[in-house]
């Protein structure tokens, strides 16, 4: 609240925010409905129900119970779920009936699989290997991991449009791929409220390596047995089999 210099009181102005920010802070909305939105979508009563229950007992639980309960009820959540998934302790699931898994999959201790929005999706392949605090998002766009894909700790892979990794892909620790910005216009509107720029998303070929700490911005595509050096800045596109380093990235040589 703020006081006028007459000794009135009137309420404070909302501060500029992100459309997300708004509409998980909307007056409109109970906290339930809230919750609900962002933890499954438009799932049933029933359905959150059954993911609250699966939350509780086994989320946080450690050890070979831990591991063997999530394996157990967590592929239920799933839109599907192929055979002997692995699931550390903390993982966030959201929406999960969204997300497909194949086989064999491995999402290590409180990694996130994050969907927003019914019509966005996450689809994971077979043998794909998530790491530690490792956030996949996919807010309102749709993201695409291949077979054999090997993502290390604490990544961030996210878009609003479209991210795709091809089969066998390496992404080292502390990578983000697929931000964007927000757009340039109106000056009278605040940057932190401008809508984001879309550029038709992310797509790294088969086999090719993202190194440590490397930042691959929306509307890259980077070619199949493509090296990106640790640390790199990639804006433009890398051809099949070169190698690319740098802030921002060149391509220096080939495999």
């Amino acid at each position: 609240m703020t006081i006028e210099e007459e000794g009135s009181v009137k309420p404070a102005m909302k501060p500029a925010m992100t459309r997300q920010q708004a509409e998980f802070s909307d007056p409109s909305k109970s906290a339930f409905a809230v919750y609900r939105e962002l933890a499954v979508g438009d799932a049933s009563l029933v359905f959150l129900s059954w993911y609250e229950i699966s939350q509780l007992l086994c989320s946080n639980l450690s050890g070979l119970l831990g591991f063997g309960l999530r394996t157990l009820l967590y592929p239920s959540l799933f839109a599907a779920c192929g055979k002997r998934p692995a699931f550390g302790r903390g993982v966030m699931i959201r929406n999960p009936k969204c997300i497909s898994l194949g086989s064999k999959v491995l999402v290590d201790d409180y990694a996130a699989l994050d969907v927003r929005g019914n019509d966005a999706s996450l689809s994971i392949g077979d043998h794909v290997s998530i790491g530690r605090f490792t956030t996949i998002a996919a807010k309102g766009g749709h993201i695409k991991i291949g077979n054999g894909v090997n993502i290390g700790s604490y990544c961030r892979i996210a878009t609003q449009s479209s991210i795709v990794l091809g089969e066998s892909t390496l992404v080292a620790a502390y990578s983000y791929i697929g931000p964007g910005n927000h757009q340039p216009g109106d000056e009278s509107m605040p940057l932190i409220s401008r809508e984001m720029e879309i550029k038709g998303g992310v797509s790294i070929g088969a086999h090719a390596w993202v190194g440590a700490q490397s930042l691959i911005l929306d509307g890259v595509t980077i070619g199949e047995r493509a090296i990106v050096g640790a640390h790199s800045l990639v804006k433009r596109d890398v051809p099949a089999g070169a190698v690319a380093i740098g802030v921002p990235a060149r391509v220096v040589g080939t495999v």
